[in-house]
Formats: C-alpha cells, structure tokens, sequence
C-alpha cells in the first residue's frame, strides 16, 4: 500500500517524504560526522532500510484511512496447501486404517519386513526362552505393509542415488523379456508414485519375483542382502498383496481423476474454487465405501467407479487383480477400511 501511495503522490511529496526519511536515518546514525564515517555498504544498508521503512509508513496511513470491510478484504488470507499433497495424505490415512484392520479382526497381516539391524536380533531369539527387551524393541519398529514393500521397490528398481540400487540391469531385464517400463520413482517421493509402484507389483508380479531371484542367484553367494529379502517376502505374501491391490485401487478411483482435474493445463483455479470438487471426491469416496463392488465386484466400471467416470489410468490393473482374487480373500473389507480412512483424512486437510 506504500509503494501505491507513492505512485499515487506528487514529485514533490514523493521527495519531501524520502527527504524526512533521510534526516531520521543519519539523526539515528549519530548525526553527520559519525555518517560521514560510514563505509559505502553501510551506506547502501541502511538507505535501503530508510526507504522500506517509509513506504510502511506510509501504507499504515493508507491502510488506517479505509473502512473495516476494506480492510478485511486486504487482511483475510487462507492458506489451504497444496492439493497433491492432500491426495498423499488421504493414502496414508487410508493405509493407517488398514494396518488397524489386520489387528482389530484378529488377523495376522502382512509379513514382517526389518532393516538389517533389526533382523539380526529377531533371528536371535531362542523359541523356548522369553522374549528378551532387544527383541521386543526390534519387532515393535520393524514395520510392513504394502507401503513398506512399494518403498523397497523403489530403493531397489529406481534407486535415486544411481550408484545405488538396481535400476539399469531393471530396465534391461524386462526390456529383454518384452516390458519397457520405469519404475515409479518412490525414493524420490514422488506425488502417487507409491500406489503407481504398487500397480506395477501386481501387473508384473511374477517377473518382479523372477528378477529378484536372478539378482540373487547372479552373486557368487546366491544370497539376497536384506532389503530384496524383505520384497521378496513381500511378493509371496497375500497380505501384503491384498494392501498393494488396495493401493492401487483407490488411485484409479480417486487420486489420478482429482490430480487431473486440479492440474489441468489452461485451468487457473483458485484452491478456494476447489471447494465443491472436494466435496465431490468425498461423497464419491462414501460410494465406495457403501458399494465396494464398484471397484472390486463382478462388473467394473469406470463410469461408476472413478470420479467424475473418467477413464482409469491403468485398465489392465482391474483383471489383474480378479485374477488374484483367491489370494485376496479380504479385499472388500480393506477397500472398506482404506477407503473410511482416506475420508477421515480428506475431511482433515480440506
């Protein structure tokens, strides 16, 4: 408001102002002499702190002059944050309540998948002898699950360290048997790269599960190290599949139509213009939860399964997964829970 005021203001007024300004900031400096003393930086520091100093003078008079609904139009600020990272945020609700479901239903869930540490305290215990405070620590912060396993994978297939990981021979392997993809890119944390990594998985789970023992049988010790231990585990465990099919579910239906929508070229929205989509995504997340069969029933769509009936981002996912229904006996009631978790944390950051 200063800077307008200025624009706004004769020559004359416009010097008489900086004028003032310039006799407070030497009167402040210590008169004169003591200016004349200062170095040219100090100089060039201190005009420029006079002159952002007067122009807040004067928009605090400007500002002083309006009414009160003027000035609440110049004071209201909403800061809402970004919309993809809402959509990450409502997957980690929606994996946080899976998790909870394994062991409100008295379930055993996923696999176990340590860090090297550890897994050599687990591997330590005796069965007949009480678990010791080691042990127990080293269970209750290993973690699982299929968010667990996507960031394996992505440590392994598309390391962002690329001395690290196993990304070129990935690419050349399943170039070779036919498959030209890139891995998501989970380990740079990319928006939805973990529900597209958890796609992946499935779609080519039995080449992931060769490619792993290829890498393995491929050393001289024939041995996994830890981390393609812990995927390996990870791919042969049904839970652990029904959390990635879950994933990957609830991403065609919500997360790639609500990304598109809110980053559509030519679009200059507004997060407060967003207002009625949001509610949309939560009513469409209620559908879900009311009917999973949408998603997960005899007759798929996409003009009833994702939002706004745009069309999935990866069609092929859908057989894949009815195909593997016998290994996925609880995979309605995840999408119910997946999906109550999501909605929660939708609610919570919109």
């Amino acid at each position: 408001m200063g800077e307008e005021a200025v624009l706004e203001m004769d020559d004359a007024d416009v010097d008489a102002v900086f004028e003032g300004g310039q006799e407070n900031m030497i009167k402040q400096a210590g008169g004169e002499e003591a200016w004349a003393l200062l170095s040219p930086d100090q100089h060039r520091d201190l005009s420029a702190t006079m002159i952002k100093q007067v122009l807040i003078s004067l928009g605090e008079s400007e500002y002083s002059s309006l009414t009160e609904e003027q000035r609440r139009e110049l004071d209201f600020f909403v800061w809402v944050g970004c919309g993809c990272h809402k959509n990450t945020n409502t997957v980690l609700g929606g994996h946080a309540a899976v998790m909870k479901w394994w062991g409100e239903n008295d379930l055993p869930g996923p696999v176990l998948l340590a860090n090297k540490d550890n897994t050599a305290v687990l591997r330590t215990l005796d069965p007949d002898a009480e678990p010791t405070a080691a042990y127990e620590h080293a269970l209750q912060s290993s973690t699982r699950g299929g968010i667990k396993a996507t960031d394996i994978a992505g440590a392994i297939f598309r390391n962002k360290d690329h001395k690290k990981g196993q990304q070129d021979i990935t690419l050349l392997w399943f170039e070779f048997f036919g498959d030209s993809f890139t891995f998501p890119s989970t380990s740079n944390n990319r928006y939805g790269s973990h529900c597209a990594a958890a796609a992946c998985l499935l779609l080519h789970l039995d080449k992931f599960i060769k490619f792993l023992e290829f890498i393995r049988d491929k050393k001289k010790t024939c041995t996994f190290n830890n981390m393609e231990n812990n995927l390996y585990n990870a791919l042969k465990c049904n839970s652990t599949l029904t959390e990635l099919a879950v994933m990957a579910l609830y991403a065609q239906a919500i997360s790639h139509p609500y990304i598109q929508h809110i980053r559509a070229p030519g679009k200059d929205l507004n997060m407060l213009d967003l207002g009625p989509l949001h509610n949309e995504v939560l009513i469409h997340m209620q559908k879900i939860i009311n009917t999973p069969d949408l998603l997960v029933g005899p007759k798929v769509s996409r003009t009833t399964g994702a939002l706004y009936g745009q069309k999935w981002e990866t069609p092929e996912l859908f057989p894949t997964v009815k195909a593997m229904a016998d290994r996925m006996p609880h995979l309605k009631q995840l999408v119910v829970g997946f999906f109550n978790g999501a909605k929660e944390t939708w609610k919570r950051f919109t």
